[in-house]
């Protein structure tokens, strides 16, 4: 029992340095995704203050989550991520985020007509790069 506890201990351990040395599959998969979505620091504030309580694991809403969760976008593959960027451009000039209801309850959350710009303008901007990158 020893022996094979032993040489349980020693394949796993072998394992985790190999991984180390040549990097996990998930890793391989997220780079190989696409180009990387960047968040400057105003949008990144926004994004945080005002949008993250929903479009993350954390959020309560599936809906909002099935939507967008913005700790996955720059994993996506390129067209998924320029699809979503330009949906977030589009939701945004119609002034349907954050929803009427939530508002309502937290009005704290609401966008301002700059804030909003801000995402508008770089998501719009960041879906154009994404895309022409997919040529």
């Amino acid at each position: 029992m020893k022996r094979l506890l032993g040489f349980f201990v020693i394949t796993l351990l072998t394992g985790l340095v190999l991984q180390s040395f040549t990097g996990s599959s998930a890793e391989a998969t997220f780079d190989d995704a696409g180009p990387s979505v960047k968040f400057p620091k105003k949008v990144d504030a926004v994004i945080k203050n005002k949008c993250y309580g929903c479009h993350s694991a954390e959020g309560k809403s599936d809906k909002a989550k099935a939507a967008l969760m913005w700790d996955d976008l720059a994993g996506l593959q390129p067209s998924m991520q320029a699809e979503k960027l330009k949906n977030i451009s589009k939701v945004l000039s119609e002034g349907a985020m954050p929803p009427k209801m939530f508002v309502e309850k937290m009005p704290e959350k609401k966008l301002t007509a700059v804030e909003s710009a801000l995402m508008s303008k770089w998501a719009e901007k960041t879906a154009k790069k994404v895309a022409k990158k997919l040529m």
